[in-house]
């Protein structure tokens, strides 16, 4: 797969999961694949270790884009796993965006955004 083919493929996964409507995907599409992975091991870090109520934060220094991820509410799921609730906030140039998440935890593959 190209870069440009992978970067589109992560931001798309991370809108589509999430459950954004087209208008919300945004922000997501003006992220580049450093920013999407850092969002990606942000959110995987902290749905794994933050209690709810924490943040944690993560920036791309290179393009000034940043974000953090808050854990909410954490539950057991209907399939057995832990499931957790969480708010998104994402800052690309001047334009921000606060999103509600769920992920639930996967063995095989950390969370999975529901």
């Amino acid at each position: 797969m190209t870069r440009i083919t992978s970067i589109a493929c992560l931001a798309l996964m991370l809108a589509a999961c999430a459950g954004l409507s087209g208008s919300d995907t945004a922000l997501y599409d003006r992220l580049d694949e450093r920013d999407v992975a850092l969002a990606a091991a942000a959110v995987q870090q902290t749905l794994e270790s933050v209690p709810d109520g924490a943040t944690r934060r993560w920036t791309n220094e290179a393009t000034g884009h940043r974000g953090s991820i808050t854990p909410t509410r954490t539950y057991l799921g209907a399939n057995g796993h832990f499931c957790r609730d969480y708010r998104e906030e994402l800052t690309v140039g001047e334009t921000m965006g606060r999103y509600h998440h769920s992920a639930c935890r996967d063995d095989a593959e950390g969370w999975v955004w529901l």
